[in-house]
Protein backbone atom coordinates (compact mmCIF):
# COMPACT_ATOMS: atom_id res chain seq x y z
CA UNK A 1 0.00 0.00 0.00
CA UNK A 2 1.11 3.51 -1.02
CA UNK A 3 0.52 6.47 1.28
CA UNK A 4 1.33 9.89 0.10
CA UNK A 5 3.36 12.41 2.50
CA UNK A 6 0.01 14.25 3.42
CA UNK A 7 -1.30 14.85 6.56
CA UNK A 8 -4.42 13.37 4.94
CA UNK A 9 -3.36 10.19 2.97
CA UNK A 10 -6.42 9.87 1.19
CA UNK A 11 -5.54 13.27 -0.89
CA UNK A 12 -3.96 13.76 -3.63
CA UNK A 13 -1.21 16.83 -4.24
CA UNK A 14 -2.78 18.99 -6.86
CA UNK A 15 -1.62 22.61 -8.08
CA UNK A 16 -3.68 25.43 -8.18
CA UNK A 17 -2.52 29.21 -9.46
CA UNK A 18 -3.71 31.99 -7.87
CA UNK A 19 -4.81 35.06 -9.77
CA UNK A 20 -3.32 34.34 -12.85
CA UNK A 21 -2.05 31.82 -15.57
CA UNK A 22 1.82 31.64 -15.96
CA UNK A 23 3.02 30.89 -19.94
CA UNK A 24 6.71 29.80 -20.04
CA UNK A 25 7.95 32.00 -22.86
CA UNK A 26 11.73 31.90 -23.63
CA UNK A 27 12.66 31.56 -19.87
CA UNK A 28 10.65 34.70 -19.03
CA UNK A 29 7.00 34.39 -17.45
CA UNK A 30 4.23 36.14 -19.16
CA UNK A 31 1.65 36.99 -16.49
CA UNK A 32 -1.67 37.00 -17.77
CA UNK A 33 -4.13 38.29 -15.55
CA UNK A 34 -7.71 36.24 -15.09
CA UNK A 35 -11.34 37.90 -13.47
CA UNK A 36 -12.22 36.25 -10.24
CA UNK A 37 -14.81 37.87 -8.20
CA UNK A 38 -14.22 38.55 -4.32
CA UNK A 39 -14.55 35.40 -2.67
CA UNK A 40 -12.65 33.39 -4.97
CA UNK A 41 -9.83 35.74 -4.55
CA UNK A 42 -10.55 35.14 -0.63
CA UNK A 43 -10.40 31.68 -1.34
CA UNK A 44 -7.13 31.43 -3.10
CA UNK A 45 -5.76 33.72 -0.86
CA UNK A 46 -6.60 31.22 2.05
CA UNK A 47 -5.36 28.10 0.10
CA UNK A 48 -1.96 30.19 -0.60
CA UNK A 49 -1.24 30.28 3.37
CA UNK A 50 -2.22 26.76 3.85
CA UNK A 51 -3.12 24.75 1.10
CA UNK A 52 -4.30 22.00 3.66
CA UNK A 53 -7.38 23.49 5.10
CA UNK A 54 -10.43 22.02 5.12
CA UNK A 55 -13.77 23.70 3.28
CA UNK A 56 -15.61 23.81 6.78
CA UNK A 57 -12.38 26.27 7.86
CA UNK A 58 -12.85 28.21 4.98
CA UNK A 59 -16.48 28.71 5.48
CA UNK A 60 -16.02 30.00 9.17
CA UNK A 61 -12.91 32.02 7.49
CA UNK A 62 -15.31 33.71 5.02
CA UNK A 63 -18.94 34.03 7.21
CA UNK A 64 -20.10 31.74 4.18
CA UNK A 65 -21.97 28.41 4.52
CA UNK A 66 -20.12 25.35 3.63
CA UNK A 67 -21.88 24.66 0.55
CA UNK A 68 -21.19 28.21 -0.67
CA UNK A 69 -17.51 27.38 -0.39
CA UNK A 70 -17.81 23.77 -2.44
CA UNK A 71 -19.52 25.87 -5.24
CA UNK A 72 -16.54 28.32 -5.23
CA UNK A 73 -13.89 25.63 -5.48
CA UNK A 74 -16.15 24.04 -8.00
CA UNK A 75 -16.29 27.20 -9.90
CA UNK A 76 -12.14 27.69 -9.45
CA UNK A 77 -11.52 24.12 -10.70
CA UNK A 78 -13.82 24.83 -14.12
CA UNK A 79 -11.55 27.89 -14.96
CA UNK A 80 -8.38 25.69 -14.59
CA UNK A 81 -6.98 27.11 -11.08
CA UNK A 82 -7.60 24.07 -8.42
CA UNK A 83 -7.26 20.61 -10.16
CA UNK A 84 -8.17 18.78 -6.62
CA UNK A 85 -7.44 18.61 -3.49
CA UNK A 86 -5.31 19.55 -1.13
CA UNK A 87 -4.88 23.24 -2.92
CA UNK A 88 -1.13 23.84 -3.40
CA UNK A 89 -0.09 26.56 -5.11
CA UNK A 90 1.96 26.23 -7.98
CA UNK A 91 4.13 29.49 -8.93
CA UNK A 92 6.49 28.20 -11.21
CA UNK A 93 7.58 25.13 -13.41
CA UNK A 94 9.21 22.84 -11.92
CA UNK A 95 12.27 20.10 -12.54
CA UNK A 96 10.56 17.04 -11.53
CA UNK A 97 13.41 13.63 -10.56
CA UNK A 98 12.26 10.67 -10.93
CA UNK A 99 14.14 7.91 -9.15
CA UNK A 100 16.16 6.90 -6.16
CA UNK A 101 16.68 8.41 -2.88
CA UNK A 102 18.27 6.91 -0.03
CA UNK A 103 20.52 7.15 2.59
CA UNK A 104 24.29 6.90 1.94
CA UNK A 105 26.77 5.42 5.08
CA UNK A 106 30.27 6.53 3.44
CA UNK A 107 33.10 4.29 5.04
CA UNK A 108 36.56 6.05 4.44
CA UNK A 109 39.80 3.86 5.05
CA UNK A 110 43.08 4.77 6.87
CA UNK A 111 44.84 2.98 5.02
CA UNK A 112 44.81 0.21 2.15
CA UNK A 113 42.12 -1.92 2.41
CA UNK A 114 43.17 -5.64 3.99
CA UNK A 115 39.82 -8.34 3.17
CA UNK A 116 38.73 -10.21 6.30
CA UNK A 117 40.07 -8.56 8.75
CA UNK A 118 38.75 -5.27 10.79
CA UNK A 119 40.07 -2.34 8.80
CA UNK A 120 40.09 1.22 10.67
CA UNK A 121 37.47 3.77 8.92
CA UNK A 122 36.02 6.97 9.66
CA UNK A 123 32.66 6.86 8.95
CA UNK A 124 29.56 9.36 7.57
CA UNK A 125 26.29 9.33 6.87
CA UNK A 126 24.08 11.65 3.57
CA UNK A 127 21.27 11.44 1.93
CA UNK A 128 21.81 9.66 -1.44
CA UNK A 129 20.39 8.26 -4.62
CA UNK A 130 21.54 9.59 -7.96
CA UNK A 131 18.39 11.51 -8.62
CA UNK A 132 18.19 12.94 -5.13
CA UNK A 133 21.78 14.03 -5.69
CA UNK A 134 21.08 15.66 -8.47
CA UNK A 135 18.05 17.18 -7.59
CA UNK A 136 20.04 18.63 -4.55
CA UNK A 137 22.25 20.15 -6.91
CA UNK A 138 19.43 21.79 -9.11
CA UNK A 139 18.15 22.99 -6.01
CA UNK A 140 21.52 24.39 -4.74
CA UNK A 141 21.59 26.17 -8.37
CA UNK A 142 18.33 28.46 -7.86
CA UNK A 143 16.16 25.88 -9.54
CA UNK A 144 12.57 25.44 -8.31
CA UNK A 145 12.98 20.88 -8.38
CA UNK A 146 10.17 18.24 -6.94
CA UNK A 147 11.28 14.76 -6.39
CA UNK A 148 9.44 12.25 -7.13
CA UNK A 149 10.44 8.92 -5.57
CA UNK A 150 9.93 6.19 -2.59
CA UNK A 151 10.73 6.29 0.87
CA UNK A 152 9.86 3.48 3.58
CA UNK A 153 7.66 4.10 6.95
CA UNK A 154 10.83 4.18 8.58
CA UNK A 155 12.69 6.71 10.47
CA UNK A 156 15.23 7.37 7.91
CA UNK A 157 12.15 8.26 5.74
CA UNK A 158 10.63 10.77 7.48
CA UNK A 159 13.95 12.12 8.10
CA UNK A 160 14.46 12.05 4.17
CA UNK A 161 11.42 13.92 3.52
CA UNK A 162 12.15 16.80 6.51
CA UNK A 163 15.08 17.56 5.34
CA UNK A 164 15.01 17.37 2.02
CA UNK A 165 11.90 19.66 2.66
CA UNK A 166 14.17 22.63 2.94
CA UNK A 167 15.34 22.83 -0.61
CA UNK A 168 12.62 20.64 -2.47
CA UNK A 169 9.45 19.72 -2.92
CA UNK A 170 8.73 16.59 -2.12
CA UNK A 171 5.05 15.67 -2.39
CA UNK A 172 5.43 13.93 -5.31
CA UNK A 173 7.32 11.32 -2.69
CA UNK A 174 5.84 8.42 -1.75
CA UNK A 175 5.57 6.70 1.77
CA UNK A 176 5.38 2.46 1.13
CA UNK A 177 4.37 1.14 3.92
CA UNK A 178 6.10 -1.86 5.36
CA UNK A 179 8.98 -1.09 3.32
CA UNK A 180 12.74 0.07 4.12
CA UNK A 181 13.84 3.46 2.64
CA UNK A 182 16.97 2.39 0.20
CA UNK A 183 20.31 2.53 1.60
CA UNK A 184 23.64 2.37 0.34
CA UNK A 185 27.43 1.69 1.64
CA UNK A 186 30.39 2.40 0.33
CA UNK A 187 34.26 1.74 1.34
CA UNK A 188 36.26 4.92 0.13
CA UNK A 189 40.11 4.10 -0.25
CA UNK A 190 42.77 6.83 0.33
CA UNK A 191 42.87 8.37 -2.81
CA UNK A 192 38.84 9.05 -2.80
CA UNK A 193 38.00 6.34 -5.10
CA UNK A 194 35.76 3.71 -4.14
CA UNK A 195 36.99 0.14 -3.39
CA UNK A 196 32.97 -1.18 -2.99
CA UNK A 197 29.74 -0.71 -2.58
CA UNK A 198 26.63 -2.35 -1.11
CA UNK A 199 23.54 -1.68 -2.27
CA UNK A 200 19.81 -2.30 -0.50
CA UNK A 201 17.00 -0.73 -2.76
CA UNK A 202 14.13 -3.22 -3.02
CA UNK A 203 11.94 -0.29 -2.52
CA UNK A 204 13.04 0.73 -5.96
CA UNK A 205 11.25 -2.14 -7.71
CA UNK A 206 8.12 -0.69 -6.68
CA UNK A 207 8.61 2.91 -8.96
CA UNK A 208 7.43 0.59 -12.21
CA UNK A 209 4.61 1.81 -15.28
CA UNK A 210 1.96 2.17 -12.69
CA UNK A 211 3.86 3.90 -10.48
CA UNK A 212 4.34 6.67 -13.05
CA UNK A 213 1.14 6.71 -14.81
CA UNK A 214 -0.07 7.29 -11.15
CA UNK A 215 1.79 10.42 -10.80
CA UNK A 216 1.25 12.18 -14.09
CA UNK A 217 -0.07 14.88 -12.44
CA UNK A 218 3.40 15.92 -11.15
CA UNK A 219 4.58 15.02 -14.27
CA UNK A 220 3.44 17.85 -15.88
CA UNK A 221 4.36 20.57 -13.46
CA UNK A 222 7.26 21.24 -15.89
CA UNK A 223 8.87 21.34 -19.33
CA UNK A 224 11.64 18.98 -17.71
CA UNK A 225 11.81 15.48 -16.32
CA UNK A 226 14.90 13.86 -15.18
CA UNK A 227 14.69 10.10 -14.50
CA UNK A 228 17.56 7.61 -13.49
CA UNK A 229 17.81 3.64 -13.77
CA UNK A 230 16.77 2.62 -10.21
CA UNK A 231 12.94 3.19 -12.27
CA UNK A 232 12.36 -0.56 -13.39
CA UNK A 233 11.94 -0.71 -17.49
CA UNK A 234 8.77 -0.33 -17.75
CA UNK A 235 8.74 2.37 -15.35
CA UNK A 236 11.45 4.25 -17.87
CA UNK A 237 9.38 2.94 -21.00
CA UNK A 238 6.56 4.98 -19.24
CA UNK A 239 8.10 7.92 -19.01
CA UNK A 240 9.55 7.88 -22.80
CA UNK A 241 6.21 7.58 -23.75
CA UNK A 242 4.42 9.73 -21.61
CA UNK A 243 7.55 13.01 -22.49
CA UNK A 244 6.88 12.59 -26.32
CA UNK A 245 3.04 12.52 -25.72
CA UNK A 246 3.38 16.06 -23.46
CA UNK A 247 6.36 17.03 -25.49
CA UNK A 248 8.37 17.45 -22.17
CA UNK A 249 12.04 17.00 -22.47
CA UNK A 250 13.25 13.86 -21.00
CA UNK A 251 16.72 13.05 -19.15
CA UNK A 252 17.94 9.78 -18.40
CA UNK A 253 20.75 9.36 -16.08
CA UNK A 254 23.09 6.16 -15.49
CA UNK A 255 22.73 4.82 -11.94
CA UNK A 256 25.40 1.22 -12.32
CA UNK A 257 26.05 -1.34 -14.92
CA UNK A 258 23.71 -3.92 -13.48
CA UNK A 259 20.91 -1.19 -13.51
CA UNK A 260 21.42 -0.44 -17.22
CA UNK A 261 18.80 -3.29 -17.87
CA UNK A 262 16.13 -0.77 -16.89
CA UNK A 263 17.01 1.55 -19.71
CA UNK A 264 14.34 1.35 -22.24
CA UNK A 265 15.29 0.25 -25.96
CA UNK A 266 14.05 2.40 -27.50
CA UNK A 267 14.75 6.14 -26.53
CA UNK A 268 13.30 7.97 -29.32
CA UNK A 269 12.02 11.51 -28.18
CA UNK A 270 14.33 11.41 -24.95
CA UNK A 271 16.19 14.33 -24.55
CA UNK A 272 19.52 13.86 -23.50
CA UNK A 273 21.21 10.01 -21.89
CA UNK A 274 24.54 10.88 -19.26
CA UNK A 275 26.23 7.83 -18.02
CA UNK A 276 29.56 6.20 -17.84
CA UNK A 277 31.44 4.13 -20.06
CA UNK A 278 30.81 0.96 -17.56
CA UNK A 279 27.37 1.58 -18.09
CA UNK A 280 27.24 1.87 -21.85
CA UNK A 281 29.65 -1.53 -22.09
CA UNK A 282 26.56 -2.88 -19.88
CA UNK A 283 24.14 -1.54 -21.87
CA UNK A 284 25.20 -2.60 -25.58
CA UNK A 285 27.22 -5.49 -23.81
CA UNK A 286 30.12 -4.89 -25.49
CA UNK A 287 33.72 -5.04 -23.89
CA UNK A 288 34.87 -2.17 -25.89
CA UNK A 289 36.43 1.15 -24.80
CA UNK A 290 35.80 3.28 -27.46
CA UNK A 291 33.70 5.86 -25.97
CA UNK A 292 33.10 8.03 -29.25
CA UNK A 293 31.48 5.11 -30.62
CA UNK A 294 29.55 4.10 -27.35
CA UNK A 295 28.39 7.91 -28.21
CA UNK A 296 27.09 6.99 -32.12
CA UNK A 297 25.59 3.68 -30.48
CA UNK A 298 23.48 5.89 -28.04
CA UNK A 299 22.00 8.35 -30.83
CA UNK A 300 20.85 5.51 -32.76
CA UNK A 301 18.60 3.86 -29.58
CA UNK A 302 17.08 7.73 -30.74
CA UNK A 303 17.93 10.41 -27.52
CA UNK A 304 18.80 13.83 -29.24
CA UNK A 305 21.50 14.17 -27.20
CA UNK A 306 24.41 11.80 -25.42
CA UNK A 307 27.54 12.20 -22.53
CA UNK A 308 29.25 9.19 -22.18
CA UNK A 309 32.15 10.08 -19.44
CA UNK A 310 34.83 7.99 -18.29
CA UNK A 311 36.72 9.16 -15.24
CA UNK A 312 40.35 10.93 -15.75
CA UNK A 313 39.75 10.24 -19.91
CA UNK A 314 36.93 13.22 -19.54
CA UNK A 315 33.91 12.29 -21.10
CA UNK A 316 32.28 12.68 -25.14
CA UNK A 317 28.99 14.26 -25.98
CA UNK A 318 27.33 15.11 -29.14
CA UNK A 319 24.19 14.82 -30.86
CA UNK A 320 23.41 14.23 -34.65
CA UNK A 321 25.31 16.67 -35.86
CA UNK A 322 28.69 16.42 -33.81
CA UNK A 323 30.46 14.54 -31.23
CA UNK A 324 32.95 16.17 -29.06
CA UNK A 325 35.61 15.22 -26.31
CA UNK A 326 36.30 17.13 -22.99
CA UNK A 327 38.83 17.02 -20.88
CA UNK A 328 38.16 16.75 -16.74
CA UNK A 329 39.27 19.58 -14.77
CA UNK A 330 42.13 18.15 -13.10
CA UNK A 331 42.31 18.31 -8.99
CA UNK A 332 45.42 17.95 -7.05
CA UNK A 333 45.62 13.97 -5.19
CA UNK A 334 45.83 15.92 -1.94
CA UNK A 335 42.46 18.32 -2.47
CA UNK A 336 40.41 14.70 -3.31
CA UNK A 337 38.33 13.92 -0.27
CA UNK A 338 35.07 11.73 -1.68
CA UNK A 339 34.49 11.02 -5.44
CA UNK A 340 31.01 10.04 -4.38
CA UNK A 341 28.78 11.98 -6.21
CA UNK A 342 31.10 13.55 -8.36
CA UNK A 343 28.85 12.08 -11.69
CA UNK A 344 25.42 13.50 -9.87
CA UNK A 345 26.85 16.83 -9.96
CA UNK A 346 28.14 16.86 -13.76
CA UNK A 347 25.14 15.26 -14.62
CA UNK A 348 23.07 18.39 -12.69
CA UNK A 349 25.31 20.74 -14.06
CA UNK A 350 24.52 19.94 -17.85
CA UNK A 351 20.68 19.64 -17.35
CA UNK A 352 20.95 23.32 -15.59
CA UNK A 353 22.57 24.51 -18.26
CA UNK A 354 20.07 22.89 -21.23
CA UNK A 355 17.24 24.07 -19.31
CA UNK A 356 18.29 27.60 -18.60
CA UNK A 357 19.20 27.83 -22.41
CA UNK A 358 23.09 27.62 -22.08
CA UNK A 359 24.76 25.52 -25.16
CA UNK A 360 25.54 21.73 -25.09
CA UNK A 361 29.07 22.60 -24.84
CA UNK A 362 29.18 25.33 -22.18
CA UNK A 363 26.55 22.99 -19.91
CA UNK A 364 29.24 20.10 -20.17
CA UNK A 365 32.07 22.13 -19.38
CA UNK A 366 30.04 24.05 -16.42
CA UNK A 367 29.58 20.07 -15.44
CA UNK A 368 33.03 19.55 -15.47
CA UNK A 369 33.61 22.49 -13.48
CA UNK A 370 30.84 21.08 -10.73
CA UNK A 371 32.43 17.53 -10.46
CA UNK A 372 35.72 18.65 -9.59
CA UNK A 373 33.67 20.86 -6.51
CA UNK A 374 31.94 17.90 -5.21
CA UNK A 375 34.96 15.85 -5.49
CA UNK A 376 36.84 18.09 -3.20
CA UNK A 377 34.15 17.89 -0.50
CA UNK A 378 33.39 15.62 2.44
CA UNK A 379 29.70 15.29 1.15
CA UNK A 380 28.05 13.89 -2.32
CA UNK A 381 26.86 17.31 -2.92
CA UNK A 382 29.05 20.36 -2.25
CA UNK A 383 27.36 22.15 0.37
CA UNK A 384 28.64 25.58 -1.13
CA UNK A 385 27.44 24.59 -4.74
CA UNK A 386 26.43 27.87 -6.37
CA UNK A 387 25.99 29.18 -9.68
CA UNK A 388 28.01 32.00 -9.00
CA UNK A 389 30.97 29.83 -7.87
CA UNK A 390 30.56 27.22 -10.97
CA UNK A 391 31.04 30.82 -12.89
CA UNK A 392 34.01 31.55 -11.49
CA UNK A 393 35.69 28.45 -12.17
CA UNK A 394 34.62 28.47 -15.40
CA UNK A 395 35.59 32.14 -15.71
CA UNK A 396 39.67 30.73 -13.65
CA UNK A 397 39.88 27.83 -16.72
CA UNK A 398 39.24 29.24 -19.56
CA UNK A 399 41.02 27.05 -21.28
CA UNK A 400 39.09 23.91 -19.87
Amino acid sequence: MVVHNFFNPLLFVIYSLYYKHKFVNKQKLVVINMGLNDNEEKVLKILEQDPYVSQQFIADKLSISRPAVANLISGLQEKGFILGKPYLLRKEEYLTCVGGANLDYTFILNDEMILETSNPVKSSVSYGGVVRNIAENLARLNNKVSLMSMVGDDSVGESLLKDNKKLMDVFATDKVLNERTGTYYSVIGKDGNMNVGFADMSINLRMNRTWVLEHKRYLNLGSWIIADTNITKDGLEALVEFAKLENKKLAIVGVSGPKMKNMPDDLKGVEIVICNLDESQSYFMSKSNDIENFCRLWLVKGTNKIVVTSGKSGCFYGNQNFIKHQKILEVPDDLVVDVTGAGDAFSAMVIHGLSNGETFEKSVKLGVISSSLTIQSHYSVNQNLSINLVEKEFKNNENL
